[in-house]
């Protein structure tokens, strides 16, 4: 087995490696370009054998701190992925591998790993650590007492109006999308992504709403635009005027409710009419499922379990590199977001003191 860092033209085996085995939208190569104009180190790893090619594929982002750095490969980067089909020892060997090397070849001046394992398909649906990332060092970041974080995938099978519609939503949750239609709600597929500046604007209200910090104007549009073949854009208008826009990504199986966005917050109803819409699309279109993304609140997951998928754990797992250099990071962090948010040092405070004291 070898690892080495994939270039450019890996980038098509890349990306068919992540459709076959079941990988995420954030695992396709063209990231690399998008988070590099964020400023970022993108190294798209891959573990590789002469008999059967790629076997893992490990997309990490070094992301660089006033004074040190920390690696991620989580959102929007997709995270591990291995190929189907490996015994346990080589899905063993395979990570061991991967991880071995970025500590060996990369992890000089880093404080901290964020890593994402995807399961390539619902049927491996586990709340336990893979051993592998135990052994190396990693904790796994999953409450079972919460069941967080989490994502819910939702099986499609056509037709929308008889198997979901009908038969898998409850009657409340349609009486919901109906009341929202009948108070002039109208969603539509932005086709030409015209409400395109609307929409970040929108997305950029959550971020401040919610505390985190998004990238500049130019550099969503740039991902957006990068992605724009495999990217769809559902507006929901009120008397002509958006009030809530959803951005959905594909891969070649499932639709990857991407983000959501609104200039209010009491848009429930709406929002959940703009879920439906790409829903009922991707049905039609004959996608296989639809990915709900990262729920990291009980209110959030409660808000998308009404849609019936299927709760998979979103299996994240860190691993801290020499406490000094942990302790400059995270005060890095908390400075940069104090500064946005002059709430945060209290709203956080809890949990910023069992980081510091635990690691």
């Amino acid at each position: 087995m070898r690892v080495r860092e994939a270039t450019a033209e890996d980038r098509a085996a890349w990306d068919t490696f992540a459709d076959t085995e079941g990988g995420n939208f954030g695992h396709y190569f063209d990231w690399k370009y998008v988070l590099e104009a964020r400023g970022h180190r993108y190294i798209p790893l891959l573990a590789e054998t002469a008999a059967s090619g790629i076997i893992g594929i490990l997309p990490v982002v070094k992301q660089k701190k006033y004074l040190s750095s920390f690696f991620h490969s989580d959102a929007p980067a997709g995270g591990l992925l291995l190929k189907n089909g490996l015994s346990d020892r080589e899905r063993y060997e395979a990570i061991s591998a991967l991880l071995k090397y970025v500590d060996t070849h990369y992890s000089k001046g880093c404080s901290r790993f964020v890593l994402g394992e995807n399961l390539s398909s619902v049927s491996e649906v586990s709340e336990e650590p893979t051993a592998a990332l135990v052994d190396s060092g990693y904790r796994f970041r999953y409450d079972v007492s919460t069941q967080l974080p989490c994502t819910f995938v939702l099986e499609l099978k056509p037709p929308f109006e008889e198997n979901i519609w009908k038969s898998l939503w409850s009657s409340r949750l349609r009486w919901r999308l109906n009341r929202a239609e009948r108070n002039g709600v109208v969603v539509i597929h932005d086709r030409e992504f015209r409400y395109l500046e609307e929409f970040i604007g929108m997305f950029f209200e959550n971020c401040k709403r919610h505390g985190t910090i998004p990238p500049t104007r130019e550099q969503k549009k740039m991902e957006i635009n990068t992605f724009r073949d495999k990217a769809k854009l559902f507006v929901a208008l009120l008397d002509s005027q958006p009030v809530v826009a959803s951005l959905c990504y594909y891969t070649a199986s499932t639709c990857f409710l991407w983000e959501i966005g609104s200039y209010s917050k009491d848009t429930g109803e709406v929002n959940k009419l703009c879920y439906k819409a790409p829903i009922e699309d991707a049905c039609d279109a004959g996608y296989r499922f639809v990915d709900f993304g990262f729920s990291g609140s009980s209110s959030l997951a409660f808000f998308k379990e009404q849609f019936k998928g299927t709760r998979v754990p979103f299996r994240i797992y860190e691993k801290n590199y020499p406490i000094p250099r942990n302790l400059v990071e995270l005060g890095a962090i908390v400075l940069n977001r104090t500064w946005h948010d002059k709430t945060y040092l209290w709203k956080k405070r809890r949990k910023l003191w069992d980081r510091i004291i635990h690691g």
